[in-house]
């Protein structure tokens, strides 16, 4: 059996709902006119495992609503600490893993906790907004490590030379958005012992950490030998692996015990300790337990329709697109075109009628710029069409035929691309 066939009754054609998505994904095919296809935010455009969804309806049939620990069920922590263990290489007891409703707002407790005003944080460049954006609330300031877009490689000598005494956090993201690399463990080794030599800590975004292409292999930083008794805090949730964004539902490692209730502390002040609900802690135990071969054929299906992508990108002239290792989005080079990221994204938008997310300093950082972010967890129908209309579009592209398009675009479509 091909592995089309194999995964193709889970995610082909027939599984995309527009209709259904304009109603229940807001922030992506509801932000657009039914004619457009939004390659935008990072969610997938399917249905994630239906043990999750069982077990979700399950705990709703009895009508009752509870409040829930902020702690989170002690079983949820105990599988959760178990998988690290097995899945990552993490040794983790379950008092160290600190629940979150949902990986952004893991970020944001991490960074309240390690930084204060005046603080100095370092993070790539490009990546994705929520990283300055916790960086900005806590008072702190962005300090930016360069990465080399074409090649996605991360200089760990130049992120060494980049810490100064007020330097208070080092925040990585591995695999990254949205250049999809997975670093390797030479150069996450070489950032630990830089974090060691400085006494500062790391918090290591590994929410891609699942959809990652074969020959390629993550590797967690705190499960690399001697993390013990590193500062690492590594974050770690369902949305990409399951595709259950609206769960909710991640999940902090801390470093040790005390410093999980510490950052259980910076929840409750930024007034989101009470944040988790029953059900989707119920529907995270289900993932976690049963979810596992809908993610083995998620996964199959994203390589497949990463290939094509790339190859059908790279084929439009003025566009150039590396191949991922890890993630679900794509950030092609668009600068040989004559337009810049924000010209290009609006450009598509009028002429191609497909919504993508500009590679500009308010998304992903000051080196995004000359890129635009693509994501492709949809069809494979549905990426043809949309790459279909971009050939088509940029083919007829000239200087005075863009300038017309982007001068009768409308600026009201400024969609947050996901962490």
């Amino acid at each position: 059996m091909s592995s089309q066939a194999a995964t193709g009754s889970l995610f082909d054609d027939s599984q995309i709902q527009p209709d259904l998505l304009r109603r229940r994904s807001h922030i992506r095919w509801g932000s657009y006119p039914p004619d457009v296809i939004p390659l935008t935010a990072a969610e997938a455009d399917f249905p994630g495992p239906q043990a999750v969804t069982d077990a979700v309806m399950a705990s709703l049939a009895d009508g009752y609503f509870p409040y829930a620990s902020p702690e989170g069920i002690s079983e949820l922590r105990e599988v959760f600490s178990d998988m690290a263990k097995t899945r990552y290489g993490i040794s983790a007891d379950p008092d160290c893993v600190v629940p979150a409703s949902g990986t952004a707002a893991a970020l944001w407790g991490v960074v309240h906790l390690l930084c204060r005003e005046g603080d100095e944080c370092i993070l790539l460049d490009p990546v994705d907004l929520l990283f300055g954006q916790a960086i900005d609330a806590a008072g702190a300031r962005r300090v930016y490590c360069p990465m080399d877009k074409t090649t996605g490689q991360l200089d760990p000598d130049r992120l060494a030379s980049l810490i100064s005494p007020r330097t208070a956090l080092i925040c990585l993201c591995n695999p990254h958005n949205p250049l999809g690399t997975v670093f390797t463990e030479e150069t996450l080794r070489a950032i630990a012992e830089t974090a060691d030599a400085h006494g500062v800590p790391i918090l290591s975004d590994e929410v891609w950490n699942e959809i990652v292409y074969p020959p390629a292999a993550h590797v967690s930083l705190a499960g690399l030998d001697a993390a013990a008794g590193r500062r690492i805090h590594t974050v770690i949730g369902l949305s990409k692996t399951f595709a259950l964004p609206g769960l909710r539902m991640g999940f902090v490692i801390a470093p040790n015990a005390r410093e999980a209730a510490d950052l259980q502390l910076a929840f409750q002040q930024l007034g989101a300790a009470y944040s988790l609900t029953p059900f989707a802690q119920v529907g995270a135990l289900a993932a976690l337990r049963h979810g596992w071969p809908w993610r083995d054929a998620f996964l199959e299906h994203l390589h497949e329709t990463r290939d094509y992508c790339v190859a059908r990108l790279n084929a439009i002239p003025g566009m150039s697109c590396s191949r991922p290792d890890g993630t679900f989005v794509l950030f092609p080079d668009i600068s040989s075109t004559g337009l810049g990221s924000q010209a290009m994204a609006e450009f598509l938008l009028t002429e191609a009628r497909v919504a993508v997310v500009a590679g500009t300093t308010e998304w992903f950082g000051p080196g995004a710029e000359g890129n635009i972010r693509i994501s492709y967890a949809t069809s494979r129908g549905m990426m043809k069409e949309a790459l279909d209309r971009m050939e088509r579009a940029v083919a007829s592209l000239s200087a005075g035929s863009a300038r017309r398009a982007v001068s009768a675009v409308p600026r009201t479509h400024g969609l947050p691309p996901g962490t």
